[in-house]
């Protein structure tokens, strides 16, 4: 075999060793994450920061903004979806649901807002107000569903308020991380 190649493939080797042995800091910080509370979805967290491949070479302040950017395109749905319900429900139905629904659209566009900021928390390494603000937020889904559940009627929003929750207690693990360094 020439030498040329040879070294070329050994070269070639120990750089996809040394790559494959380098952690990846999604899969560490997912799973510490999930090991720190048993509200994050360790799988969740992982198809979350598998869909922007950047994630996979971030920082974790890096991460923290992803995560929490993705919580608040999360609520900026959920609003539109809350405006639509609104709109299209008739004011002869229900004034207690109709009420509920209100109680969550300003729930979760509070939410829009406040996490808007707790991004511009965290790039200024404000780890601690980052942390009040998601912590505000990760109540939203819960104040909203209980609404429905005191007046005994089913949520429209069930699906939408697990996965804004679980997106949300992500982003306040990470943010808890954050602080601890």
């Amino acid at each position: 075999m020439n030498p040329f190649i040879s070294l070329l493939f050994f070269l070639l080797l120990i750089q996809a060793s040394s790559t494959s042995a380098q952690p990846d800091i999604v899969v560490d910080t997912c799973k510490k994450c999930a090991e720190s509370s048993p509200n994050v979805n360790y799988t969740l967290c992982i198809d979350s920061f598998n869909s922007i491949p950047e994630s996979h070479n971030s920082t974790l302040q890096d991460l923290s903004i992803i995560a929490t950017n993705i919580t608040e395109a999360n609520a900026t749905s959920i609003v539109s979806e809350l405006e639509t319900i609104l709109r299209d429900t008739p004011s002869t139905d229900s004034a207690y649901m109709r009420s509920c629904l209100e109680t969550c659209l300003e729930l979760y566009s509070d939410s829009v807002s406040s996490l808007d900021d707790s991004v511009e928390a965290i790039r200024a390494k404000r780890y601690g107000d980052a942390d009040i603000m998601l912590s505000s937020v990760v109540d939203a889904p819960r104040t909203c569903e209980d609404g429905f559940s005191d007046g005994e009627i089913e949520s429209p929003l069930k699906v939408e308020n697990d996965e804004f929750f679980g997106h949300s207690v992500i982003a306040l693990g990470i943010v808890a991380m954050l602080q601890k360094t």
